[in-house]
């Protein structure tokens, strides 16, 4: 069964749609199919945010449609497990077939300033991951790799999604990461209060379109009362005193 995408090119009219960042995703989970962690990953993202599945064998064609998604994207992710507290061979073979001199010649330019993060999933309790843990090292130190790449090449290096011991993780964890997972990929970096609630609104509205009656009138009606709550706040701010204060 083959699951993911599109290599469909991110139109560059619709890259800000209220706010939000155009994403493109890429799977490195050699074995996608198995992995509830990523199966649940994969179906959390918006329908917006494209996920193209790493693929072997590197030809020219779909490196090509990889270097172009990647062009046409605000910020790009690499999703894979973590193994062995490394990536997956088929994500490194990735970076060197798609980074390769010719393209980083040409696009040297369009690529500064792009934002990477990688999207990662671990079998064990997150706070095994820290010094004197069981794990003895941090997320941080095992991806620095990536960091020093993302350094390299001129992106800007986002803090990891990680999605640790998803199959053990209650029902309300479980939606609550749906919703941390969904804004890591839209939301711009260090988004404020009123994007952040922007993001909710519109996000409300979207999924309103998936549900039937009365359903669907309920979420757009809590999405337009909260706006018009915020709304409220924001008179309320525009009246207070100015202070130079910091």
């Amino acid at each position: 069964m083959r699951w993911y995408f599109s290599y469909d090119v991110i139109n560059q009219n619709d890259q800000k749609v209220g706010g939000k960042v155009a994403s493109v995703v890429f799977g490195g989970h050699p074995e996608m199919e198995t992995s509830a962690s990523h199966q649940f990953l994969y179906a959390s993202r918006p329908e917006s945010v494209p996920f193209i599945q790493i693929e072997r064998p590197f030809t020219d064609e779909n490196v090509h449609q990889y270097q172009a998604a990647i062009l046409s994207a605000d910020r790009w992710f690499i999703q894979f497990p973590l193994f062995w507290y490394q990536a997956p061979g088929l994500v490194s073979d990735f970076i060197q077939e798609v980074f390769s001199k010719d393209f980083l010649d040409q696009n040297t330019k369009l690529l500064k300033d792009k934002e990477f993060g990688a999207i990662i999933s671990v079998g064990v309790p997150l706070r095994q991951y820290q010094a004197g843990g069981r794990e003895d090292v941090t997320i941080s130190e095992l991806l620095r790799p990536f960091q020093s790449f993302a350094r390299a090449i001129g992106f800007k290096y986002l803090p990891p999604f990680v999605l640790a011991q998803h199959s053990y993780q209650p029902e309300h964890v479980q939606q609550e990461n749906l919703v941390q997972f969904r804004q890591y990929l839209q939301l711009p970096t260090q988004a404020n209060f009123a994007k952040r609630n922007a993001w909710l609104i519109e996000s409300l509205h979207e999924i309103s379109s998936e549900f039937d009656q009365p359903l669907k009138d309920q979420l757009n009606l809590v999405a337009d009362e909260w706006s018009d709550a915020m709304d409220n706040l924001a008179d309320i701010e525009a009246q207070l005193p100015k202070t130079t204060w910091r």
